[in-house]
């Protein structure tokens, strides 16, 4: 815990009040963690908990054999008063599709704030719109420290589904295993793209094909979220083109316009309605692009690699992918890179 806080401290004098204050929250929450296997040997522990924290074993040496990243995360729990970890804010600009974006050590530029508290999450989100940006807010159940600390299990992860739930430390996993700065879009991209195809690897390899159907079904709806999702950011991108020049209210209302035609004819999804009933705007759209991967680019690349065969071969593929961006200007250029060996 020594090390936390001298990483803490350091990171503190370089990034002023807003790392303080979350970097404080972290330890906070770091130090009331507890290993795993004292929290099993308690009689409070509830069957379905007992299940997921089992269960969390069986992924972890999965996610080892495929070559990820494990070091010592999630060996230990953190119990929560609430379903969420950290309150996440996005902004942009009414009439530009760009997220507003954040410079921090390590990371480098984010399109996100995180907080601990729900309450100081909504102070920046009105102090962003009094600024002139529309904001999403949203929560996380996990986050990853990218390998600088522990990552323990919270209890707002284990109200996953199992397939949630593997998913969920996957993708937790391979940023740990591989993060490239300045470059969340892509980082998120290739963490959702290896946490398909390991889920479905896994859940393939313990013969539970209910769950495997279920997982096709919220894929196939998923794959029409992302059609529309791209044909709604053509569709804005060509408005507020079109619209250069005119008042600025012109502009928004007529965004605003194409926002409400593309709900109106959001897809038949068969299982989960990723289009839903809130309000969408700039933020949300741009917000849901990084979690909307080009999954043939990733695709292609990891098509080149040799023995694919082998249970190890994502971390291979992940190695392959953090040398080639030694040498490219950013993770999509690595990609190509690859296949040009």
């Amino acid at each position: 815990m020594r090390l936390i806080l001298v990483v803490a401290t350091i990171t503190f004098q370089l990034t002023g009040c807003y790392l303080t204050r979350q970097g404080y929250r972290q330890v906070g929450l770091l130090m009331s963690r507890e290993p795993i296997e004292k929290v099993l040997e308690k009689d409070a522990v509830s069957p379905l908990d007992r299940e997921k924290l089992m269960f969390t074993r069986d992924v972890l040496a999965y996610a080892r054999s495929a070559g990820l990243n494990i070091g010592s995360s999630y060996k230990d729990y953190v119990q929560l008063d609430g379903d969420a970890v950290s309150y996440v804010v996005q902004a942009a600009k009414p009439t530009a599709m760009e997220l507003k974006t954040w410079w921090f050590p390590v990371v480098g530029r984010v399109p996100y704030l995180g907080f601990f508290d729900r309450s100081d999450r909504d102070k920046e989100a009105i102090e962003l719109e009094r600024q002139g940006f529309e904001v999403h807010r949203g929560s996380v159940a996990a986050y990853s420290s990218l390998g600088w600390f522990s990552d323990p299990v919270f209890s707002s992860m284990l109200r996953r589904s199992d397939v949630e739930l593997a998913h969920l430390y996957f993708h937790e996993l391979t940023h740990r295993t591989i993060w490239l700065k300045d470059g969340v879009e892509f980082n998120e991209n290739l963490a959702e793209f290896v946490a398909d195809v390991l889920t479905h690897d896994f859940f393939t390899q313990l013969n539970r094909g209910k769950e495997l159907g279920l997982l096709k079904l919220a894929q196939q709806d998923y794959d029409l979220f992302k059609v529309w999702l791209k044909q709604l950011r053509k569709s804005l991108g060509e408005s507020l083109e079109t619209s250069a020049g005119k008042p600025e209210s012109e502009r928004i209302k007529l965004k605003n316009a194409a926002i409400s035609f593309a709900v109106s004819k959001k897809p038949a999804f068969k299982r989960v309605d990723f289009v839903g009933s809130g309000q969408w705007n700039n933020a949300r759209i741009l917000a849901a692009g990084l979690y909307s991967p080009d999954t043939e680019a990733f695709e292609n690349a990891a098509a080149c690699m040799s023995n694919k065969s082998s249970p190890s071969w994502i971390g291979n593929f992940l190695k392959t992918l953090k040398k080639m961006a030694e040498t490219t200007t950013d993770g999509f250029s690595a990609l190509k890179a690859i296949c040009q060996r």
